[in-house]
């Protein structure tokens, strides 16, 4: 009979009972428990009662530990199918043990996770694990061996808590290229200060799930679902041996400030470059028939930025890769230290702020094709980036924009805003936009203040564009690539296809820097008198 193995035992189960409690009443209902237990179990094959039976003892000590400090205690290293031959020196786990048990538990990986919680904290099976989530019996031990391991390393070592665990840093994240549907891959990390510390913690080099999430100091299954989300939006990659690293350049803040002498020297030596081919772009804008003092910064800021793009040999669409959810693009972030302050000596002559150019587009709306919208953000116009929109109630930069252009549309072609299916936010943020200098009114009505250029128009504008550009790249080409030899940023080695021109981004002359050298000049005014946002729209 089952029960005839278990009889002969029954003295030394008590003896181990009472090491185990300390007091005759909690031994034998212990010993009752586990005699019970084992009863349930009349199928199973024993090689070695004592053990087996000390195994069951065990859990159900634990058990009863559970029950009555109401914390989970898990035994690191018995298998409810190997029989564990020293179960009777095992130790009650303190409170302070059971913490710590479960923190290392919750950095584990998902696929270790999950087995050890079943096994150990649910009394689940090994078969009953295996046959539950599908894998071999043999997976399941293998990955309750590797995690107990894990655990035992976490226990051994101490704390890996990166700084960014209590002092999280700041990512801004942008892109070259076109962003994909709902602002992707921008919406990935905007507001998520999470995300953005974990792109910045797998940035040096490859790291497990595990190791995030405790540099982080974050349970793994709370990182887990982040970090899936940016494999999935290409701004991180998974290596061979399943560990995670960022997939794109970063640059620290004061990198824009690091070499800001050598920049505004090179802008000022070569200010001619750009001023007399802009004077020439001036006086053609001034004799067409929708020249404006708004039109001309815009254009001014347009010609520095195409002729840097320019003098580098310039970047053709097609040389963006193709990305998940319809974009194309390449990333680069920096990393934003809270309170971070330049440094008085790192100080420019000017405040150099500058977003390149954003453009926003709308196929079709009211009849009207290929609706466009047109975005600098810099420091003439004191907007930094996003800030025009600012308190507009909208979700994303994308959304405010697609409903301003519509907005600007209606309003330009007299139309009556509220006869229409637009959307409500900016309806309610026309007091805002009025403030910025989007809009104005006259005779009781709204006026749209930036400019709006017909397709034809905007195509001579281009051309005077380009022309104005190509003459000072011409003439800034050499020097410039003498000059960016030797400003390059170094990144990790793991870290490869970034375009060359990425390495020197933060380091080369900034196009607002050519354009105060023409403000200096007096080619064209610093203050326009009134907010000018540095925004055209282009429609029919």
């Amino acid at each position: 009979m089952f029960k005839d193995f278990i009889t002969p035992q029954l003295e030394y189960l008590m003896a181990v009972a009472l090491s185990k409690c300390g007091n005759f009443a909690d031994a034998e209902d212990l010993v009752q428990e586990t005699v019970l237990a084992a009863l349930k179990q009349k199928d199973t094959e024993i090689e070695n009662p004592r053990a087996w039976l000390t195994t069951i003892m065990t859990r159900r000590y634990y058990d009863m530990l559970r029950r009555k400090y109401q914390i989970p205690t898990v035994i690191i290293g018995a298998d409810f199918d190997i029989a564990c031959e020293d179960d009777t020196e095992n130790f009650i786990i303190s409170k302070e043990e059971a913490e710590g048990l479960r923190r290392e538990v919750a950095y584990l990986a998902n696929s270790y996770r999950t087995v050890i919680v079943r096994h150990y904290f649910k009394n689940e099976s090994v078969k009953e694990i295996a046959a539950s989530l599908g894998i071999p019996i043999g997976t399941v031990k293998s990955r309750l061996d590797f995690g107990r391991k894990q655990i035992k390393k976490g226990f051994d070592t101490m704390e890996k808590y990166k700084a960014n665990s209590y002092e999280p840093q700041g990512l801004a994240l942008g892109i070259c290229g076109e962003c994909g549907l709902d602002d992707h891959p921008f919406c990935l990390v905007e507001g998520d200060i999470l995300a953005q510390n974990l792109l910045i913690l797998a940035y040096e080099k490859p790291l497990t799930v595990t190791e995030l999430s405790k540099a982080i100091g974050v349970a793994a299954a709370y990182v887990e679902p982040i970090i899936e989300k940016l494999l999935d939006g290409d701004l991180m990659k998974r290596t061979g041996d399943g560990k995670i690293y960022t997939n794109f350049i970063m640059y620290h803040i004061s990198d824009w400030v690091r070499y800001i002498r050598e920049q505004e020297d090179f802008a000022e030596k070569h200010a001619d470059a750009y001023i007399t081919p802009l004077k020439e772009a001036i006086n053609e804008l001034k004799a067409t028939d929708f020249y404006s003092h708004r039109l001309e910064r815009f254009m001014m800021i347009r010609i520095a930025e195409d002729a840097l793009w320019l003098s580098k040999g310039g970047l053709n669409f097609d040389m963006f890769p193709d990305r998940p959810h319809g974009g194309k693009w390449i990333a680069f972030g920096i990393i934003r230290p809270d309170g971070y302050t330049v440094p008085e000596e790192s100080r420019g002559k000017e405040e150099y702020m500058y977003n390149g150019r954003r453009v926003q587009s709308l196929a079709k709306y009211m009849n009207a094709v290929n609706l466009e919208l047109q975005n600098y953000e810099t420091s003439l116009s004191c907007f930094t980036t996003g800030a025009k929109y600012k308190d507009m109630w909208f979700g994303s930069i994308s959304d405010v924009e697609i409903a301003l252009t519509k907005l600007i549309y209606l309003i330009k072609h007299g139309k009556n805003i509220e006869t229409v299916d637009l959307d409500p936010r900016i309806i309610k943020a026309i007091p805002l936009l009025e403030e910025r200098g989007f809009l104005g009114v006259e005779n009781g009505k709204h006026e749209v203040l930036v400019p709006c250029l017909n397709h034809e128009q905007h195509q001579r504008l281009s051309a005077i564009i380009k022309k104005a550009a190509a003459e000072c790249a011409e003439r800034i080409k050499e020097p410039l690539a003498q000059y960016l030899k030797n400003h390059r940023k170094e990144i990790p080695s793991h870290l490869t296809g970034v375009p060359e021109d990425r390495l020197s981004m933060p380091y080369e002359p900034n196009a607002m820097m050519f354009v105060y050298e023409a403000i200096s000049s007096g080619v064209h005014p610093r203050n326009l008198g009134c907010p000018s946002p540095e925004t055209i729209a282009v429609f029919d």
